[in-house]
């Protein structure tokens, strides 16, 4: 009986989490550790018209930002509670990292924040980023107080900029946050990225990435496939090594197929002497290729040697209460299953790049995607040039277990 009264008690914490926190999900189920803390919700806020906020210093007093807004979704946007009155906003909450931390190192994570986004602990600068669309990543972990409350202060300037990639943003700016911010542990050593390219030709799939830093000594990776009969790989990593590269035999494979979406879930252990670093993937094997349509000389798109007809819409991916922010995730999920009851194959995501849960649930639920990379309005001037490589390398990076099965389209 006691435990039947802690499971529901569990499930009324579980259920009451879900609905005061937006987007409670982890964000990244391409790469996903253990240990993390979702930091959506209420933030303080205050816009600064005439940006004197670094002058005087408002990472450092931020009790007096007034108002409230809603992370992750941009001011403006009717679900952040906040109207669009200038082009700077700065944003305040406290965080408190675990002590269980202690050993490991604290990353912030912004899924996205556009244009210009600068931060703060504790009034230490942090770092900053350029780039409205792809994720940024900064470690924390040199003024982090294990257990005990810190002032968290981020400031997002959406100055316009002829440059800038600006997308879809004609139907509502998404300025400042709009991706969840979320704080996480890892061991000094670990994983900077781990991509994985599928060869159904071969029965074969490449293992390819990145540590964060060199090795110090030699460590140990090790994948477990969780869901399929692929044996444990296990493979030596020298000291001093940055990148790896390795092929594993996926015998008798299970495709990747409209009708049957099937995904090798995947768990990736980095072993050193000091810590484990685990994270959790997946992949498909599918092939997507353009081959001649039988009996004809006309060049088609083929998805596992066979031609395909692709039917698919023009996706504007914007909500009109979120902007570029959806307000859920099961929002994403049924806006994918209803591509696939109007008895479409496939969505093209119109100038901009789109949250991983978006494409996650394309890839479980059978659906193709085609991406663009957001458009400028201005010249395409060096500054623009920069902005748009900053996009593209993001989008391939972290949305690479997706963007094998991704039509890069033209930037329009």
């Amino acid at each position: 009986m006691n435990k039947i009264i802690l499971s529901l008690t569990l499930l009324c914490i579980v259920s009451l989490y879900s609905q005061t926190i937006p987007l409670p999900e982890h964000p990244r189920p391409d790469f996903k550790r253990s240990e993390w803390i979702n930091l959506n919700g209420d933030w303080n806020f205050r816009f600064h018209p005439q940006d004197r906020g670094n002058s005087e210093q408002w990472y450092r007093y931020p009790e007096d930002f007034g108002q409230e807004i809603t992370v992750p979704f941009p001011w403006g946007a009717p679900l952040s509670g906040i109207t669009d009155q200038a082009d700077i906003g700065w944003y305040h909450r406290d965080i408190v990292v675990p002590q269980k931390w202690k050993s490991k190192q604290v990353h912030l994570i912004i899924g996205a924040s556009d244009w210009h986004t600068t931060v703060w602990l504790d009034g230490h600068k942090i770092g900053e980023h350029r780039g409205g669309y792809t994720p940024i990543e900064l470690d924390l972990t040199p003024y982090v107080y294990f257990g005990t409350p810190q002032k968290l202060v981020i400031r997002a300037d959406d100055t316009e900029h002829e440059f800038k990639l600006f997308g879809k943003q004609g139907y509502g700016n998404a300025r400042g946050i709009w991706q969840t911010v979320y704080l996480e542990a890892r061991p000094q050593e670990h994983i900077d990225y781990i991509h994985f390219t599928p060869d159904i030709d071969t029965e074969t799939v490449t293992v390819k990435g990145e540590f964060a830093r060199p090795l110090q000594g030699s460590a140990g990776l090790i994948l477990t496939f969780m869901n399929s009969g692929v044996p444990e790989v296990r493979r030596a990593v020298k000291g001093n090594t940055k990148e790896f590269e390795f092929v594993v035999k996926i015998e008798d494979p299970r495709l990747w197929t409209l009708e049957n979406p099937f995904l090798y879930n995947v768990e990736v252990e980095l072993l050193t002497k000091q810590a484990t670093d685990r994270v959790s993937t997946y992949f498909g094997m599918r092939k997507i290729s353009v081959e001649m349509l039988p009996g004809t000389d006309f060049p088609y798109v083929a998805l596992n040697n066979e031609p395909v007809y692709l039917q698919m819409a023009l996706d504007q991916a914007y909500h009109p209460e979120g902007y570029y922010t959806y307000p859920s995730d099961e929002f994403i999920r049924n806006d994918i299953l209803r591509t696939r009851r109007l008895g479409l194959n496939g969505q093209r995501i119109h100038v901009k790049i789109d949250p991983p849960r978006k494409l996650y649930w394309a890839d479980r639920l059978g659906v193709l995607i085609m991406a663009d990379v957001p458009n400028s309005w201005g010249e395409p001037t060096e500054p623009m040039q920069q902005d748009f490589l900053t996009a593209l390398r993001g989008m391939l990076k972290t949305r690479f277990q997706s963007s094998v099965h991704i039509l890069l389209g033209a930037v329009q």
